[in-house]
């Protein structure tokens, strides 16, 4: 084969596109005219053969479509021979593969899936070594027993509640991955074709959770204006970011990954915020929402639509997502000397855990909840369908998470007072 500065620009590319899609060990080059085939195997031995593609930049995509045919014919147990046989012999007829494909095939396939997300502007690099790297790992310790999408979708889900987050996530990511591999013709799509995005077998690869929703257990106000002034008085530079993150989402009743979307759009005058989070799940993506800051005063006194806006605090690092970031730092965070302060994240959570309450990051979103529902100011003026659109999720989901806290005859006082 000819060395790589030698050959011309289009082998090159074709040569790169392959090594991603079925690995290093196939090389391909030109023979008399036609496409000849180099494999090394793991035990050192190689095999040839020719395909009769002509060896020209024209059927470039021919012969990397026809390689990666012929790839997952031997990666299913058949010689070269008997593959290019399958493809080009007197009897096509592909032989049924009966292992899996090699794990190198599938990771480089993985890997390729991702630059090309991160370099077409779809996910940030972090959140590709985060969230789609935690998706990866469900199945890369089983990769080698993969033999279709069932199985590989199936491994994915193991050892997670049925329809909890992760399991969700872990699916999603997984599934498209596969629906690209298909598409670009890395992978037999008769064996790798997952389900439609929201189609019920989709769902039963998630699977549903039983019984009812845990309740969210809310910081309340006092709460949260303690753990942000202790934050601040630490007075460095991460401490101050991180309690611009708690701001926003106890102000604005925000997910914690929700702060990194945040816009500010003027409407007749008034500026509002508005979260453009696309929020991945079964029935498709979420709108664009507006949100609404309770109490008005801590978004006044906090100066959160300017931030917003002009961007002039930057995030912390999230490493491993947002709430978990966040979580970790409340965790460990204390005032040197220590004898000067002790956590007040730490002293809250502990006094609640006494009551049987489990306070977590979430726990400034469910504040925005309960104010919204018990506050002599909101109560009987927000109603749930109001509430449930500026927290983001459906009237069912905020009346299971929140139904306790609606006072009763709210929605109706909240009609009359509007129509009287």
């Amino acid at each position: 084969m000819p060395t790589r500065y030698k050959a011309d620009p289009w082998a090159i590319a074709l040569r790169d596109m392959l090594k991603t899609s079925v690995g290093p060990a196939w090389r391909v080059m030109e023979q008399s005219g036609k496409t000849k085939i180099d494999v090394r195997f793991s035990d050192k031995t190689r095999s040839y053969a020719t395909i009769p593609i002509p060896w020209l930049p024209a059927r470039s995509r021919d012969i990397e479509d026809a390689i990666i045919k012929i790839a997952n014919i031997v990666q299913g147990g058949r010689t070269l021979k008997e593959a290019v046989a399958a493809l080009y012999g007197t009897n096509k007829k592909v032989p049924v593969a009966v292992q899996a494909p090699s794990s190198e095939l599938l990771r480089n396939c993985w890997e390729e899936f991702g630059r090309e997300k991160v370099k077409n502007n779809k996910i940030k690099q972090s959140t590709w070594d985060t969230d789609y790297a935690k998706s990866f790992k469900k199945i890369e310790p089983v990769l080698d027993q993969c033999v279709d999408v069932d199985i590989l979708l199936s491994f994915a889900g193991d050892n997670l509640e049925a329809g909890c987050r992760s399991r969700q996530i872990a699916i999603q990511n997984l599934a498209a991955w596969l629906r690209w591999a298909v598409a670009k013709k890395y992978l037999d799509p008769t064996r790798w074709e997952p389900p439609a995005e929201k189609s019920k077998a989709i769902k039963e690869f998630i699977g549903e959770k039983n019984g009812s929703r845990e309740e969210g257990v809310p910081l309340y106000d006092d709460e949260i204006l303690k753990i942000i002034e202790y934050i601040e008085s630490i007075g460095s530079t991460a401490s101050q970011r991180w309690a611009y993150v708690i701001k926003l989402c106890a102000c604005y009743g925000l997910r914690p990954h929700e702060v990194q979307f945040l816009s500010v759009k003027e409407i007749r005058g008034v500026k509002n915020v508005y979260c453009s989070y696309q929020k991945r799940s079964g029935a498709g993506k979420t709108d664009s929402r507006e949100v609404f800051g309770l109490h008005p005063s801590w978004e006044k006194n906090w100066n959160l639509v300017e931030l917003i806006e002009t961007q002039e605090i930057p995030f912390p690092k999230f490493t491993g997502g947002v709430g978990e970031s966040l979580r970790k730092y409340l965790l460990k965070k204390r005032i040197r000397p220590s004898h000067l302060a002790k956590n007040a994240w730490n002293q809250i959570v502990e006094k609640r855990r006494k009551k049987g309450e489990n306070v977590t990051p979430y726990s400034f979103r469910h504040g925005w909840a309960w104010r919204v529902h018990n506050d002599q100011r909101y109560f009987n003026k927000i109603n749930t369908r109001i509430a449930a659109s500026l927290m983001g999720h459906s009237h069912q989901t905020h009346l299971e998470y929140y139904g306790r806290w609606v006072p009763t005859g709210s929605i109706r006082s909240s009609l009359n007072e509007l129509l009287g």
